[in-house]
């Protein structure tokens, strides 16, 4: 009895051994002949640490990244800037180039270069001989517009004529919340902490088996689905309607309206909180930037735009919108204000027609508009 128990514990073990290999053939397999392997748990390592300006690209690489589902890959070039491919950008230059900067809506997150708002310029101002360089990157703010730029012309030497500055509505929190100083007015910038060995077990298992991936992907999907009922549950509570007649604009609206690091445009407590001081921290930054341009004689233009807090509960937005208006014509740099270009119709009608699903960032309909607005409005003088 025993040595029957034995020989079917044995087999067991073999065909168990025999399964796993396959499945660790399998998976080297599908990571060097195929997308599927890095598009559905893509390594982040692109992103990295910065002693300069806190966090920023890798130089020279083809990523592969996850934004929320949408699985898309994009290039970086010798400055770390987001490309169509991976290139050398020349130092010197015998032409006109203008400089992008902003946060995650600049760099055109969850969309290949091509298809962001910058990509869709370049591709234009192709024509006349002018070169776009997009220095935005997740998270930006003010204080770092300022850094970087001081680094590529001190430091870089990198040659432009124009910069353009979007400043987003969450660039007031982070100036507040993420980008500290210390003393000398160097920038704290927090060592990334080691992950868990537990993590670490089924983070290893999760990009190392097929078993493990396909476990995790029923999982995480799951999750999601889970959350998407929840979120459809809620917003048709919240405007008394049946499950099936909620919009896709509704549950978008629900899911990011109000949003603490927008809402200080008219909520009082976020804005004593935090914008208050991070609105006058952002303009003594855009101040110094502005400064440091003009004695270059570099051209500035300042851009606005709403978040879909500020389409439904704050349109004319004068913390934000009006602050920064009246900022550029006191410093007299060009302002481009997108705000009409969200606000002028029905709120619903614009978060479906111009914003990701339960995102407040722009789907490609979206950034297709904000180019031609930019191409329509951004003139160049330098």
């Amino acid at each position: 009895m025993i040595s029957g128990k034995l020989k079917k514990f044995k087999s067991g073990l073999i065909v168990l051994g025999i399964f796993l290999v396959c499945d660790l053939i399998l998976v080297q397999g599908l990571k060097n002949f195929t997308d599927f392997w890095r598009a559905t748990y893509p390594p982040m390592d692109h992103r990295i640490r910065s002693e300069k300006f806190h966090h920023t690209l890798a130089k020279n690489r083809v990523i592969q990244e996850r934004w929320g589902a949408i699985n898309y890959s994009f290039a970086t070039n010798s400055l770390g800037f987001k490309d169509t491919t991976v290139r050398d950008v020349s130092i010197d230059i015998d032409k006109k180039r203008i400089l992008f900067l902003g946060d995650s809506f600049t760099e055109g997150s969850g969309f290949i270069y091509q298809d962001t708002f910058v990509g869709k310029i370049a591709q234009e101002y192709k024509k006349q001989d002018i070169e776009i360089l997009n220095g935005g990157v997740v998270s930006y703010a003010p204080e770092i517009y300022f850094r970087k730029t001081k680094f590529l012309i001190n430091e870089i030497g990198l040659s432009f004529n124009h910069v353009v500055v979007l400043i987003d509505v969450s660039d007031i929190r982070d100036e507040v919340t993420e980008y500290l100083l210390d003393n000398s007015r160097n920038l704290i910038v927090p060592v990334r902490s080691e992950e868990k060995t537990i993590n670490k077990i089924g983070h290893w298992f999760r990009d190392n088996s097929m078993s493990a991936r396909l476990f995790t992907l029923a999982r995480d999907n799951l999750a999601f689905l889970k959350k998407y009922v929840r979120r459809r549950h809620r917003t048709a509570d919240h405007l008394n309607k049946s499950f099936g007649d909620v919009t896709e604009a509704e549950m978008t609206a629900f899911a990011v309206v109000p949003h603490f690091a927008s809402e200080w445009t008219y909520n009082e407590k976020a804005w004593n909180a935090y914008g208050k001081q991070g609105r006058r921290k952002a303009a003594e930054n855009m101040d110094r930037l502005a400064d440091l341009l003009r004695s270059k004689n570099i051209g500035l233009t300042l851009a606005v735009y709403p978040w879909p807090d500020q389409i439904l509960n704050d349109p004319k937005a004068p913390r934000h919108r009006g602050f920064w208006k009246k900022w550029a014509e006191e410093k007299k740099v060009s302002f481009i204000d997108l705000f009409p270009l969200f606000t002028k119709d029905k709120p619903f009608d614009v978060l479906g027609k111009y914003f990701l699903r339960g995102d407040m960032h722009w789907n490609a309909a979206g950034h297709a508009a904000v180019a031609q607005e930019f191409i329509r409005l951004l003139k160049i003088k330098n």
